[in-house]
């Protein structure tokens, strides 16, 4: 319960006509402490109370494992910069600390993005699943995970092939207005770039071969373009580029390079699906799944970032998107931690009785009037579809989780205008209310906010473990 003094103070009132309490004050109002829209530094207080019976822990554990850079210089893992991803180190820590029933060695990745923790499962010999809902993401994982399949004898002859074979001429590039832009794309690389995905296209070899070109390929458009993914777009950067036979060629050598070093290595069995983290269960087509005794994840934080934007280069290049149409369709399909499209409103947090504090969280920070002028009018609304997709997902992994297995969750805080959001916080007390043992929330670094160095921002790895008997 939080505390009295937070209906003193100077919050905003706010009446919402679909709430009743039997509460009232003098003017009619009603009291209840969810109708306040407190100021940011009243919400920061809100918060803090609301974390003081939860275990946080501060340490080294995990220092410097929340970021993809450690990744940059690792076999397999190489293959393509996924910025938003975790170090593979981080994934052996984690089956360390919270290894796996014996009986359920299953590990899942419901956001398994570059497929940092499906590889490193597979290093462990744990069989290993991951789902995407980003259709470029998915792909890239399965490439990946796929390595002991391809042959590099084959990969290399295969590309000598693709760059005898590949047009020099100007081709019919998709509508998306970026590739059609020469300060992007100067030299005709984009034209380049397209007749080289014809030319993989064409060839006959085994598919795991063609798709591991195909990824090489995608992987170039920073060496090939002046575009560079920054947060939450693609930014523009003067810079000399060179052309896409140069980068492919280059590609495709570190992976050969990989495959020769990895040759001896084991390497466990591993399935890729494409879906929705908030609707586990559709992904396994009505097959009964295993029981998983760990899933590790990171969901996409609550920054504003469209990943069908950033990765919309690659979306397009590899024909996962056609048009505009398309695009938007797959918008309104991702998870709510963005305002680039309109969703459909849901009531997850509301209707759920056992998730009522976190939802009274939720809906004051909503209402909160310092979220700055130009989210004011779209962020409310992503606040309250990112937390309901945060439970759906939880409700979906308990499903699925083995008794005395966990759950783990990656996952950073965010600032928007003056007002902080928690969602370390938040995720640990869905976890609770929908039944889940918390163990902890292991503090793994600070960062600070885009816009301001002033206040710093935990990212925290929340661990849950189911009872055994259940």
């Amino acid at each position: 319960m939080l505390p009295q003094q937070f209906l003193n103070e100077t919050a905003e009132e706010v009446v919402a006509p679909d709430e009743t309490s039997n509460q009232t004050n003098p003017t009619g109002r009603v009291a209840d402490v969810t109708l306040l829209a407190p100021r940011a530094a009243q919400m920061r207080r809100i918060f803090a109370e609301a974390e003081c019976d939860l275990p946080f822990r501060r340490g080294n554990a995990f220092k410097g494992m929340l970021t993809f850079t450690d990744n940059a210089e690792e076999p397999i893992h190489r293959w393509f910069y996924y910025k938003e991803g975790y170090s593979r180190r981080l994934v052996k820590q984690v089956l360390n600390l919270y290894s796996p029933p014996p009986e359920y060695p299953a590990v899942l990745d419901p956001f398994c993005g570059a497929g940092t923790t499906l590889l490193e499962a597979q290093a462990h010999s744990y069989p290993a699943v991951g789902v995407e809902l980003n259709p470029f993401a998915a792909f890239l994982s399965q490439v990946k995970t796929s390595w002991n399949k391809i042959n590099p004898e084959q990969l290399a002859r295969t590309l000598d092939n693709v760059l005898v074979k590949a047009k020099n001429t100007n081709t019919n590039l998709p509508e998306l207005t970026t590739l059609h832009n020469t300060d992007y794309f100067p030299h005709r690389n984009a034209h380049k770039w397209f007749n080289l995905k014809d030319a993989i296209l064409q060839r006959r070899c085994a598919p795991e071969v063609k798709n591991a070109l195909l990824l090489a390929l995608a992987s170039t458009l920073e060496d090939i373009s002046r575009l560079h993914k920054d947060g939450r777009l693609l930014r523009y950067l003067t810079r000399d580029v060179i052309s896409p036979r140069e980068a492919l060629r280059c590609r495709v050598e570190e992976m050969i390079s990989d495959l020769q070093v990895m040759a001896d290595k084991p390497s466990g069995s591993v399935s890729v699906f494409r879906g929705d983290a908030r609707h586990l269960e559709k992904v396994f087509n009505g097959h009964k799944p295993p029981k998983f005794g760990t899933i590790l994840y990171s969901p996409p934080y609550l920054n504003n970032f469209d990943y069908s934007e950033i990765y919309k280069c690659e979306l397009w290049l590899l024909g996962m998107l056609n048009s505009y149409d398309q695009w938007r369709r797959l918008r309104q399909s991702t998870f709510r931690s963005h305002p680039s499209c309109r969703f459909d409103s849901t009531s997850y947090l509301k209707d759920n009785s056992a998730l009522r504090e976190v939802y009274r969280l939720v809906e004051q920070a909503a209402r909160c009037p310092n979220i700055g002028n130009g989210a004011q009018e779209t962020l409310p609304d992503v606040l309250r579809g990112y937390f309901d997709d945060v439970a759906m997902t939880l409700q979906e992994q308990i499903k699925l989780l083995a008794p005395g297995g966990h759950i783990i969750c990656v996952v950073g805080n965010s600032k928007h205008g003056a007002l902080h959001i928690s969602t370390d916080t938040l995720i640990a007390k869905t976890g609770k209310a929908l039944g889940l043992n918390l163990v902890e929330i292991y503090v793994g670094k600070y960062r600070y906010s885009r816009k301001e160095k002033k206040h710093k921002l935990r990212e925290s790895v929340v661990v849950f473990r189911k009872s055994d008997d259940v």
